[in-house]
């Protein structure tokens, strides 16, 4: 929630605010929630855009299963992108 309101004053239009996990904060600062879906059609559309080069990954680390939490911590810290 900080977070996103610390943020939210860096935009000119309120409804370009997007969370991911705040749905609550969002919607107070008249912005809204992305919903996730981890069905296999919404992976089987990305694919199908990163294959027609739609959509560019830009791939900056790569690193084992096991350094997962570590990697998350980057992605969190607002060092990586991700």
């Amino acid at each position: 929630g900080d977070a996103l309101r610390a943020v939210s004053t860096l935009v000119k239009d309120p409804s370009r605010i997007v969370s991911t996990s705040d749905q609550q904060t969002a919607e107070e600062l008249g912005g809204a929630i992305v919903a996730r879906d981890g069905s296999g059609a919404v992976l089987a559309e990305v694919a199908s855009l990163v294959a027609d080069g739609k959509l560019v990954m830009h791939v900056v680390d790569v690193r084992p299963f096991d350094e997962a939490a570590a990697a998350l911590s980057g992605v969190e810290s607002g060092h990586a992108r991700g």
